[in-house]
This record gives structure tokens, C-alpha cells and sequence, in this order.
């Protein structure tokens, strides 16, 4: 391959589109946590029904800014990238309407049950966390506790978060790492590595304890080596495996089936809601009753960690493998997705 033909590749394409979400997102990190704060500090959202946005806001650290910044960094790469790999297509007389011509960049399908879909996910997805969450209350396993607002809140907080990660991180995920991989790699190798980044990507994070003492317009990057550093080490600890990051990746392994099976994104979208919406919800509503690391590795802090969460996902997936398996086309071929 000469050095042209490799700067005109998919390969090279696909590291520009990484290495420019990840500057984007060191670039915008600072300015959005600036931009956080003084929301917060001039309470123009106190009060309204972003309130619970204003809380979060208030809240968060700079590291929590910082993962915002880097999915709005991949928001910003998916069309120029998709366009760069779509290179010389139009000239050969592909026109269509806008939205079709967006389902086509991503490769998705139309769905005209994209509702019920959407809402099955989220009701099956959801239910599911909450009836497993209020076990372990029953059991002894987490206490109950007061959230120090109404149930209402708690509950409408939970929503809002669940539909806007829902959204967001499905059409990031399974709509453009899914568009650009696709020129890459051949359908079942895409369906384990988006799965597999999906899943350590949120493992791309500073740890807990890392305090940015003053964020300046170069924290951005400073955090980026730090992420890199402690992303290393989480990998080294057996628990973190079994008890985390298999969580997620079996998350991430169900919504890639429902996107390849149905050649869309919105089953994909309810069940990443649901999820999210039955860790939030559950959250400020118990606490765990053992001591940290006492159960491990079944039961964690939170939904989000455990063996037994992660059965829970697999069975759910299983559920959804029987319902759709008659349906559509078979997910690992070109078939399934949009032309």
C-alpha cells in the first residue's frame, strides 16, 4: 500500500475519527464545565423543570464534563467522517432526502414500528432492573433511604436521564462507531467490537478520588493521560472483570443484536432508557447493607455492577433473541441494513 493510498484508506479515516473525537472532547471540556457552573451559580435553571439537570450540574466534577465534552467531540466528527468515507458517492447519482439520506450514511433501515419498539424496550429493559432492585431490598441486600425529594423527582430525574443517555449514547454507539467500523470489519467482528469499546469506553474515566484542584484550558489534555493511566490499571483487578465490565459488555452485545436485527435504532434506544432509568431511579431510593467488596463479584454498589446484573441482561437479551428471531433478516448480513 503506498503512503496515498493509505491516507485515502478507511483505516486511517477511522483513527482521524478517533484521535478527533478525543481532542474535541479535551478542547470543549473546559469551556463546558465553565459554562456548567455558571448555569449553576446564576440559578437561571433552579426552580423549572430542569432542576434535576441543575443539580446534576452542580454536582458533577470535571471529569463528569469532561465524558459530556468527549461525546459531543464524536458528535461533531460522525458527518464530516461519514462524508469523507462516502467520498465520491454522490457523483455517482445518489440523491435522496435529507432524513433518508442520513438513515443511509448511518446505515439504518426505516422503522415504521419505531415506537413500539421504543417502548417495549424501555418497559422490558426498566422493569426488569427494578424488580431485581427491589429484591435485594426484600432480601436484606440494600436498605431504603431517603432521597431527600419527592418521589415524583426522583422518578421524572431518572426519566429525563435515561431518555437523554438513551438517545445520545445510541446514536454515537450503534449509529456512528456502527457506520464508520462497518467499512472496516465484516458484520459478526463489528458486533463484538463495538460491543467490546462500548463497554470500556465508559471505563475511560479518571478515577474517583482525582481532583482537579483548578480547571484551567488545558485540563482537558492533562485529563486525557490520567484517563489513559488508570484505564491501564482497572484491567490488572479479576473483580472488575467478572463484576463490571462483563455488565457491560453484555449491555453492549443485546443493544448491538436489537440494532443488526432490526436495522434500527430504536429498540436499541428503549432498552439502554430502561436501564438507565432503573439504575437512577433505584439509586437515591437504597443504599447497600454490606461492606464494600463484601458480595463481590454478585452484587456491587450499584445495579450497574454484579454477576447477577449481568445474568439479568443476558436472560433479557435471550427474551428479546425469541421474540425477534423470526423477524427480519439475519443480523450479520449486509441485509439488515439500510441501503
Amino acid at each position: 500500500m503506498s503512503e496515498g493510498s493509505f491516507f485515502q484508506s478507511t483505516v486511517f479515516k477511522t483513527i482521524v475519527f478517533l484521535l478527533g473525537t478525543v481532542i474535541l472532547g479535551a478542547v470543549f471540556a473546559p469551556p463546558l464545565y465553565f459554562a456548567g457552573k455558571f448555569l449553576v451559580a446564576e440559578a437561571w435553571l433552579a426552580g423549572t423543570w430542569l432542576e434535576s439537570l441543575n443539580d446534576s450540574m452542580r454536582r458533577a466534577h470535571f471529569s463528569r464534563y469532561f465524558n459530556r465534552a468527549i461525546l459531543l467531540g464524536a458528535l461533531l466528527m460522525v458527518w464530516p467522517t461519514l462524508r469523507w468515507l462516502n467520498a465520491g458517492r454522490e457523483k455517482r447519482g445518489m440523491t435522496r432526502p435529507t432524513g433518508e439520506a442520513m438513515r443511509g450514511q448511518l446505515l439504518l433501515a426505516a422503522n415504521p414500528v419505531w415506537w413500539q419498539h421504543l417502548c417495549i424496550g424501555f418497559f422490558v429493559a426498566g422493569g426488569t432492573l427494578l424488580v431485581l432492585g427491589w429484591s435485594y431490598v426484600s432480601l436484606g441486600y440494600y436498605g431504603l433511604r431517603d432521597p431527600g425529594k419527592p418521589l415524583v423527582s426522583v422518578f421524572l430525574a431518572a426519566l429525563g436521564t435515561g431518555v437523554a443517555v438513551g438517545f445520545l449514547e445510541e446514536f454515537v454507539f450503534r449509529g456512528a462507531f456502527h457506520a464508520v467500523l462497518a467499512k472496516l470489519l465484516k458484520p459478526k467482528s463489528l458486533f463484538w467490537v463495538i460491543a467490546i469499546f462500548f463497554a470500556g469506553i465508559h471505563f475511560f474515566n479518571a478515577p474517583k478520588s482525582l481532583e482537579v484542584e483548578e480547571v484551567s484550558y488545558g485540563s482537558g489534555f492533562w485529563m486525557v493521560g490520567k484517563i489513559v493511566e488508570h484505564f491501564v490499571s482497572q484491567f490488572a483487578n479479576p473483580y472488575f472483570l467478572f463484576a463490571e465490565f462483563a455488565v457491560l459488555l453484555s449491555i453492549g452485545l443485546v443493544l448491538g443484536y436489537t440494532r443488526m436485527k432490526t436495522g434500527s435504532l430504536w429498540l436499541g434506544i428503549g432498552l439502554h432508557a430502561g436501564w438507565v432509568f432503573g439504575v437512577k431511579t433505584l439509586g437515591p431510593l437504597t443504599r447497600r447493607t454490606f461492606a464494600p467488596g463484601e458480595m463481590m463479584p454478585w452484587l456491587g454498589d450499584n445495579l450497574r455492577v454484579g454477576a447477577i446484573s449481568c445474568i439479568v441482561v443476558a436472560l433479557t437479551g435471550f427474551f428479546l433473541w425469541l421474540w425477534l428471531r423470526k423477524k427480519y433478516g439475519n443480523p450479520f448480513t449486509s441485509s439488515c441494513e439500510g441501503e
